[in-house]
């Protein structure tokens, strides 16, 4: 059976996402595993303990809601070391592996065409071919990656310089789609880039060094003790580290993907790159398996939580615990997509992106572990590079649908907002399967509506190419300003560089 087949059934979608809905509340009502006695309730709450009229609630306050699963949550805090599956139970080592066979097939299926095509595999498909001729001339730019790449920088300047309460209450929905849409973006830009890979390289190494330079600057300048900290120096700038160190491993699949313009027959090359990365995620798949989840203390963990190392280190240790997940997570996210370049027919190339973001979300979902949001979006960084020269299928369809009834997709994303939760729970994910599910569904939703092309602004005054050129200098230089200046005159000194780049940019700009 081919995936045409598969996504086509003849259950509604209404019903397939009620579906979703009941199992996931199902599962969170009947967990009886590690953690419950933590997130135990008193039987009623003391009348003294009760909030006077206009008041805040108190967190206990809050948990004394936690049975109405709709309007109020279980998770009030996000601190993510506690679930109701975690990755040491057995659906968790069961669910994994079946996910990962199940993606295989129906990327495997993608090679199916039609009997009303019939066509060999000559030339990409019109969705392709369409991608392509996307950022060609001024009247086809992507505005909306250029607006939602100087958007994030500016939620990320919200969250450093002293606005953490935005973020730790989704303000304006801003864990679901500020880093997303930086990973995706950053990713399409590697797709559009001219250049050749050591002048990528050499960018990415010129802004890491600007920015690392100005924290550093700001650090001595506090007297901060950055010698024994400098991850705290880097900071921000580890996003760059991310860029470089996925620049190489996913060089194979950015040629690939560009070779397929031409020629659907994949070089040796690409299939030796989707050998090295099926066996890699199969090793960590397997370890996985085996018991090895990154619940209990190891020698990585215990090596890093001495008193020489810095404090930072400590922080993301636990992160290498997961090791074998992570390889799974972002090492099976690279061989899907080279697969897929192998085998895909050009008709389906719209259904490799569908199969890519089930993966990472469903584990987000089913297989949480604490921080793992830093490996999924490495994966959106891969879907938005593959997403870029292959849309997804379905994308003119659903943003006409978006752009036509927009505010009823606002009222669903409000109600699915869960207000009570607190924290950064895109990188602790929430306790129970339920709240989880809830959270990252309004994160794909606006993934998939960013991907698809729904959320498209103009620029009929060219603001954001001057604006862009700000986003990168407040990127680098914002948490300098801010450990200079503290909050607020940290943010309100990055946002006055605004002016001042408009202001060249009319110096600069040819005379009408």
């Amino acid at each position: 059976m081919s995936i045409n087949h598969v996504l086509s059934g003849s259950l509604p979608a209404p019903l397939l996402l009620a579906g979703c809905f009941l199992t996931a509340n199902s599962l969170t009502q009947t967990a009886q595993l590690r953690g419950e006695k933590i997130l135990a309730l008193p039987d009623s709450p003391s009348p003294a303990s009760s909030p006077a009229p206009g008041d805040a609630p108190t967190e206990q306050d809050l948990r004394s809601y936690s049975g109405d699963w709709l309007f109020h949550v279980r998770t009030t805090s996000c601190h993510g070391d506690i679930f109701d599956n975690g990755t040491y139970t057995i659906t968790s080592r069961v669910f994994l592996p079946l996910l990962y066979g199940v993606c295989v097939v129906l990327i495997a299926s993608t090679r199916h065409v039609r009997q009303s095509a019939g066509k060999p595999c000559e030339a990409e498909g019109s969705e392709a071919t369409a991608a392509n001729e996307r950022e060609e001339g001024e009247g086809k730019r992507l505005w909306h990656v250029d607006f939602a790449r100087i958007c994030a920088v500016m939620c990320v300047i919200f969250e450093h310089c002293g606005g953490e309460t935005y973020t730790h209450r989704n303000v304006g929905f801003g864990l679901w789609w500020a880093l997303p849409y930086l990973y995706i973006t950053s990713g399409m830009a590697s797709m559009i880039s001219k250049s050749s890979f050591g002048g990528y390289i050499f960018r990415l190494f010129a802004v890491f060094a600007a920015g690392v330079s100005a924290n550093l600057f700001a650090d001595v300048l506090k007297h901060r003790d950055w010698l024994h900290d400098f991850g705290n120096t880097i900071f921000q700038m580890f996003f760059v580290v991310m860029l470089l160190i996925m620049a190489p491993l996913a060089e194979p699949l950015r040629q690939a993907l560009r070779s397929r313009q031409t020629n659907c027959k994949a070089s040796g090359f690409t299939i030796a790159f989707a050998i090295f990365w099926g066996a890699v995620s199969a090793v960590g798949l397997a370890s996985f398996v085996r018991g090895y989840t990154g619940d209990s203390p190891d020698i990585v963990t215990q090596t890093f939580e001495g008193e020489e190392v810095s404090r930072w280190i400590k922080l993301y240790a636990p992160i290498l615990r997961h090791t074998p997940i992570i390889l799974v997570h972002v090492g099976g996210t690279l061989f899907l997509g080279l697969l897929s370049t192998i085998v895909c027919h050009p008709e389906n190339t719209g259904l490799v992106g569908w199969v890519m973001l089930l993966f990472s979300y469903l584990q987000m979902v089913i297989v949480p572990w604490d921080q793992d949001s830093f490996a999924h979006l490495v994966n959106l960084n891969i879907v938005g590079m593959l997403t870029f020269h292959w849309p997804l299928a379905g994308s003119a369809e659903i943003a006409a649908a978006v752009k036509a009834y927009w505010p009823f997709l606002l009222m669903f994303l409000c109600l699915d907002s869960m207000p009570d939760m607190w924290g950064r729970c895109d990188v602790h994910s929430p306790y129970s399967t339920w709240e989880r599910f809830r959270m990252f569904l309004g994160e794909l939703i606006l993934v998939v509506c960013f991907l698809v092309g729904a959320f498209a602004p103009s620029d009929p005054k060219k603001i954001t190419a001057w604006l862009g050129h700000w986003s990168l200098y407040a990127y680098c230089f914002h948490v300098m300003w801010y450990r200079l200046l503290g909050s607020p005159y940290g943010a309100i000194v990055t946002f006055a560089g605004i002016p001042i780049f408009w202001a060249c940019s009319q110096r600069t700009a040819p005379a009408s």
